[in-house]
């Protein structure tokens, strides 16, 4: 899983991308070697100085370096990380769960038991936990990577935007179909991704062997943290550079590619669904209820300079799950899989073996 590795803002050089393309033409596959020549010139295009801006300045500096970065689309970073997926094993395909259409990927692994259900963020996609599937295969039966409906390649419903419950029939549906064919399912998730796999360990305790939360929101949310939370950005720009603030305590280069693409696509309709039922208190959190009654092990690890969620959401977790394990990760955001990988992957696989014993 290099690639995957080298997409997640690690030790990426230009000769290595263009490297990489030589290999696909070689094996008949343009659309691949298209994809890594176009990484290896939009890092080229990100020059230097603009690097520096962005990695060490505030919001209102990295704004304005912004302005000389090459403005990707999403689709664009999605169609690279889907030809790597492939490349890797991983079947792909849309079907129905919970009354939706979604698109999932999915790896055979070499473990006897054990599926691992992979679930990313609001706005995010499959993409953003792929660096979690090395080191899972080697343990794991099988290992999903669900995009909701609206993310991702999933289709947007018909009826528009779905509520977190919504999502929460969609996961509890994945895990139902992973259990009748492998076994008892492990969840992890980041964000969102985490609340939904809380929300399935409680609605289905039979099914479910442990839940790992990276940064997972579903802890009860103050009306002030509330409004830490952005709504439609007027300027992309500007939102872009709050989006990295809010998100990454160091924000890997390969964000500021998409940046203004992620602020446009926080703006829409999906996301905002989510966020205005929240501050309506509809599903602004999961409840002392659910967590209380959840059975399954869980583990969350908790970047410690996330600025999306407020650190009390850790505490709450803390308290409320019955023998949680709670760490935090210093220097780390709101997505410890993109910042922190090798720790994160680490910690998943432990945990992961743990059960097994």
């Amino acid at each position: 899983m290099r690639i995957l590795d080298e997409l997640r803002g690690g030790p990426v050089s230009e000769d290595r991308e263009v490297e990489r393309a030589v290999e696909a033409a070689a094996r008949g596959e343009p659309a691949r070697a298209r994809l890594w020549l176009s990484l290896a010139a939009q890092r080229r295009r990100l020059g230097l100085s603009a690097r520096q801006l962005l990695k060490r300045s505030g919001a209102e500096v990295q704004a304005l370096a912004l302005r000389g970065v090459p403005d990707l689309r999403l689709d664009w970073l999605r169609r690279l990380s889907h030809a790597a997926l492939l490349a890797q094993g991983a079947e792909s395909w849309t079907g129905t769960l919970g009354g939706h259409r979604v698109h999932r990927y999915a790896f055979a692994g070499r473990g006897a038991d054990l599926p691992v259900l992979l679930l990313h963020g609001l706005g995010g996609s499959a993409d953003s936990m792929a660096t979690l599937v090395a080191p899972l295969l080697p343990i794991s039966a099988r290992v999903v990577l669900l995009e909701l409906p609206g993310h991702g390649r999933s289709p947007s419903p018909p009826g528009g935007p779905l509520a977190a419950r919504d999502y929460g029939q969609v996961v509890t549906a994945a895990v139902d179909r992973l259990y009748a064919e492998y076994g008892k399912v492990v969840l992890v998730g980041n964000s969102l991704g985490g609340a939904l796999a809380l929300y399935a360990a409680h609605e289905r305790p039979d099914n479910v062997a442990g839940v790992v939360g990276l940064n997972p929101a579903g802890a009860d949310l103050s009306d002030e943290a509330l409004g830490l939370l952005p709504e439609s950005f007027a300027d992309e720009v500007t939102g872009a550079a709050r989006m990295a603030e809010l998100l990454f305590h160091r924000t890997p280069w390969l964000f500021w590619l998409v940046a203004r693409d992620f602020a446009r696509a926080w703006s829409s309709p999906t996301v905002q669904r989510i966020l205005d039922d929240a501050r309506h208190d509809r599903d602004r959190s999961l409840g002392i209820d659910v967590l209380s009654a959840i059975r399954a092990p869980v583990l969350i690890l908790w970047g410690a300079q996330d600025r999306l969620l407020p650190a009390t959401s850790a505490d709450d977790f803390r308290r409320h799950i019955p023998g949680a394990t709670v760490e935090l990760i210093p220097d780390c955001g709101h997505i410890p899989q993109l910042e922190r990988p090798a720790y994160t992957r680490r910690r998943v696989r432990e945990f992961v073996e743990k059960l097994k014993t």
